[in-house]
C-alpha cells in the first residue's frame, strides 16, 4: 500500500490575495503592527509570519489566536471575493481521482486551522469528506502534522503503507527526511501524475512512478 499526503498550503491551494489579506488583518488584530499582504508568499509557517512582523518568535497561546484570526478573516474574504481562489485544479482533479485507487490512500495537510482548512477544500471542489487531515489545531511544526495524519491513515484504513509520498514545497524537506516520507515538489508531482494520462494515473500510483 501506498500512502499521498498533500500540503494544502503549498501544493493545492497556494496562497493567494484572500490569504495575504487575511494574514495581515489578522496580525493586526493580535499584535496592533502591519504587514504587507503581497509580503505574505506562503501561509505553510505561521511561526515564521508572526516572526516576520513582530520580530519574536509566537507562544503556543499566540500562534492558536494567530490560526483563529485567519479563519475569521479568511471567511470574510471569502464572502468579499468567491471568484479569487488560486488553486493547481490540475492537480486537484488527480487527488480526487487517486482516492478510488484500492491501493493508494491519500491523506491531506495544512499549517491552518480546521475551519480555514474547510473553507478552502470547498472552494477548491476537492472531495475530502474520509480523507485523513491533520491541520494546525493538531500541531504547529511540519513534524507534528505528518506524524498525526500517518497515526490517522492507520487508524482510518486499518493497515501499514510500505511507501509513502509527500507533494509539498521545500520547506517540508527535513520533516520528510525524519519520517522516511519522499518529498515530490509540486511541480515534480505535476509532471509524474498531473500530466500523466488518465489511463496510466493508477498504474503511476501502483508502481510509484
Amino acid at each position: 500500500m501506498r500512502l499521498m499526503v498533500f500540503d494544502l498550503d503549498t501544493a493545492l491551494c497556494q496562497a493567494s490575495t484572500m490569504d495575504g489579506l487575511a494574514m495581515a488583518s489578522a496580525i493586526q488584530d493580535l499584535t496592533e503592527r502591519s504587514i504587507s499582504p503581497e509580503s505574505i508568499h506562503s501561509i505553510s509557517d505561521f511561526k515564521s509570519i508572526w516572526y516576520q512582523a513582530t520580530g519574536v518568535l509566537p507562544s503556543a497561546s499566540e500562534l492558536k489566536a494567530l490560526r483563529e484570526r485567519f479563519a475569521f478573516h479568511l471567511r470574510r474574504q471569502f464572502i468579499i471575493r468567491p471568484s479569487v481562489v488560486s488553486a493547481n485544479y490540475p492537480m486537484i482533479d488527480v487527488v480526487n481521482r487517486l482516492q478510488n485507487h484500492p491501493e493508494t490512500a491519500v491523506a491531506l495537510v495544512s499549517a491552518a486551522s480546521e475551519s480555514a482548512v474547510a473553507l478552502k477544500v470547498r472552494a477548491i471542489g476537492l472531495q475530502c469528506d474520509a480523507l485523513p487531515i491533520a491541520t494546525g489545531d493538531d500541531s504547529d511544526h511540519a513534524d507534528g502534522l505528518l506524524k498525526v495524519v500517518q497515526v490517522r491513515v492507520r487508524r482510518g484504513f486499518g493497515f501499514r503503507f510500505d511507501q509513502a509520498t509527500l507533494v509539498a514545497g521545500s520547506e517540508w524537506q527535513p520533516a520528510a527526511d525524519r519520517h522516511k516520507m519522499e518529498l515530490y515538489s509540486p511541480a515534480k508531482f505535476a509532471t509524474h501524475y498531473v500530466k500523466a494520462p488518465r489511463s496510466n494515473l493508477f498504474k503511476r500510483a501502483r508502481l510509484g512512478a
